[in-house]
């Protein structure tokens, strides 16, 4: 306290001004994480969505059935005719969580991914940042087109309708809000937000500061004992002007005017003894 009460009163508006806007860009970070935060779940929930709305339509159709094995896992396989040319076809039916999840990440970007954890159980939704990764989890409930996924494939865990076998898992990556805010942020508003504050600050300096600091030098004076200081107020009186510095400068004045009627007066009872 005592080194804050050393500092001059143009090193205190700069602390204030440093500490005013050291504050403002917190509050504006923590805002727009949040922002950042609301998107996010947002997306991850549309993604969860429509993992769940494409595993219900698995779920009516029996699961889902391709032409081509695509490197997935295959629970099943059927073969059948084409009418129109006679020729034999084979038909694999993937793992739903598979093919779902190879449709999802064909169709989203590489800073999104889906995948199922077995692993992971919850109850409801959950989401966390860690570092520039968000991640949101949310429980995958079994569907009669599991059981019957599993029931065809040996060795597969049993399951039972309307349990929870794992999480459905949403992951953004390279989500460091900087880097979006950067993005985001143009040159151009970055030099004129710091203008801005130059000449806030060179407001207060010039207007306020300069004045006062002159003020003060003057009434050393006056205190040290010359009390021809001119204040530069003489003809003025408050009611000419609104600035505060001035008027206290035109009280100043009047007490020196005082002070120096007085002194005369002293010197001439001095004479007359």
């Amino acid at each position: 306290m005592k080194k804050i009460q050393r500092l001059s009163l143009a090193d205190k508006v700069a602390l204030f001004l440093i500490l005013v806007l050291a504050l403002g860009a917190m509050g504006i970070y923590q805002s727009a994480r949040q922002v950042q935060q609301k998107e996010l779940l947002e997306s991850a929930r549309e993604i969860a969505n429509l993992v769940e709305g494409l595993l219900e339509t698995a779920d009516k159709f029996g699961g889902f059935w391709v032409l081509k094995n695509e490197n997935l896992k295959m629970v099943a396989r059927a073969s059948g005719v084409n009418e129109k040319t006679g020729d034999e076809i084979e038909f694999f039916r993937p793992h739903d969580p598979e093919i779902v999840n190879y449709i999802v990440n064909s169709a989203t970007s590489s800073q999104v991914k889906l995948s199922f954890d077995w692993r992971t159980f919850t109850s409801e939704e959950k989401w966390k940042f860690q570092k520039e990764t968000f991640r949101y989890e949310k429980p995958l409930v079994v569907k009669k087109s599991c059981i019957s996924c599993h029931e065809a494939t040996k060795g597969a865990p049993s399951l039972r309708l309307g349990d929870v076998a794992g999480v459905i898992r949403v992951t953004f990556f390279n989500q460091d809000l900087l880097d979006l805010l950067g993005e985001s942020i143009s040159l151009g508003g970055a030099v004129a937000f710091f203008v801005i504050t130059v000449f806030l600050y060179g407001l207060v300096r010039f207007e306020l500061l300069t004045p006062l600091s002159d003020l003060t030098q003057k009434v050393r004076e006056m205190s040290l004992g010359n009390l021809d200081v001119d204040l530069g107020v003489s003809n003025l009186v408050e009611d000419q002007t609104r600035d505060e510095i001035t008027k206290l400068a035109i009280s100043i004045e009047r007490l020196r005017k005082s002070q120096k009627t007085m002194e005369k007066m002293l010197d001439d009872d001095s004479l007359v003894l």
